[in-house]
């Protein structure tokens, strides 16, 4: 090997090295793998001298690829980034191998035949799988390197792969934690910790008037008693359910308790409130009809906040007040109709 040769390689060999670290330091940032992936994909393209490419992940059903974002390299492409993205051709290679593959040929191959319409020109192209757990999740595909690519960068785009996969556990990871600081995971719905934070959001905006709604599914203890835990779980994702059902986009359902939930309506007027209370009821006449073995029977009390000196805080202790008053109305009638299986 030459001096020049051995420049070369020496010069290249720090480049890998410090894309290898700057890739590495990814995992340790908290953001989102879209952020993380571009980063990386960067360095993909700045050590192999690829010029064009993208970063998808596999989608739920395994059938596609969901493009995260597309680089053209400043080539026309007029396909629409949403448009499906089957599983096939060299791709389909990667997926199922497991290995980074690659094609210095492919416009001239028969895998032209899967691109679309309005696609760039491909002169060559480059897959290398990201892989979680023996399963392949998602691809870094590159595309359009003067000269073709070679072994060395399928091995490399491979590294940066496993470093990527590992960046998108820790996001998943991140994602899920977060999810389970303000969720309740039995029913879905936001937990205290989430309904306390949009109080205090919501405390002197401009979202007034705001009505919320306290409510309380009476009989749980009853029901784990005569039936066991898991009807009564399925009784609270069942009531979840049906007051999720008069929900708008801007409203907020939060289970704050073991059988307390709490509606709260931003821009809603008493009458607006009571309105949606009728439909609350309407539902749960409906569901009582075809569940006559554990009808579902819920307390409730509205409280209105028509503007920012009335605390919320005091609204939510008013509308408690009313639903433990027709809790009581209730009381005396409460699963008298229960049949036992």
């Amino acid at each position: 090997m030459s001096k020049q040769e051995l420049a070369a390689e020496l010069k290249l060999l720090i480049v890998e090295y410090e894309a290898l670290t700057e890739s590495a330091r990814t995992i340790l940032k908290q953001q989102e793998f879209k952020e993380s992936a571009k980063e990386i994909f960067s360095l993909c393209k700045k050590v192999t001298g690829a010029t064009s490419g993208y970063v998808a992940l596999l989608s739920p059903d395994g059938s596609e690829n969901e493009v995260l974002f597309l680089d053209s390299g400043g080539l026309t492409c007029t396909v629409d980034e949403n448009l499906p993205m089957p599983i096939r051709g060299l791709r389909e290679t990667a997926y199922i191998s497991q290995k980074g593959v690659y094609d210095n040929s492919f416009a001239d191959s028969h895998w032209t035949e899967f691109l679309p319409e309005g696609h760039m020109r491909l002169d060559n192209v480059m897959f290398a799988p990201l892989i979680i757990d023996q399963q392949t999740v998602g691809l870094i595909g590159l595309a359009n390197k003067k000269g073709g690519f070679i072994q060395r960068d399928v091995d490399f785009v491979s590294n940066l792969g496993d470093i990527a996969a590992v960046a998108l556990r820790n996001s998943r990871n991140l994602e899920s934690i977060q999810y389970l600081s303000f969720h309740d995971q039995l029913t879905g719905l936001y937990n205290r910790h989430y309904f306390a934070n949009e109080m205090k959001r919501l405390e002197g905006s401009r979202e007034y008037p705001i009505t919320i709604v306290s409510a309380d599914l009476d009989g749980l203890k009853k029901i784990n008693d005569t039936f066991g835990h898991k009807d009564g779980d399925l009784y609270l994702q069942n009531c979840a359910s049906l007051l999720k059902e008069v929900l708008r986009s801007y409203d907020l359902l939060a289970r704050v308790g073991g059988d307390e939930f709490v509606l709260v309506l931003p821009r809603t007027n008493r009458a607006a409130g009571e309105e949606i209370l009728k439909r609350i009821k309407h539902n749960i006449e409906n569901y009582n009809e075809t569940q006559k073995m554990i009808p579902l029977k819920i307390s409730m009390g509205l409280a209105v906040s028509n503007n920012s000196t009335q605390s919320l805080e005091k609204t939510y202790h008013e509308a408690d007040r009313l639903m433990y008053k027709n809790k009581l109305q209730n009381k005396n009638s409460n699963f008298h109709d229960i049949q036992h299986k």
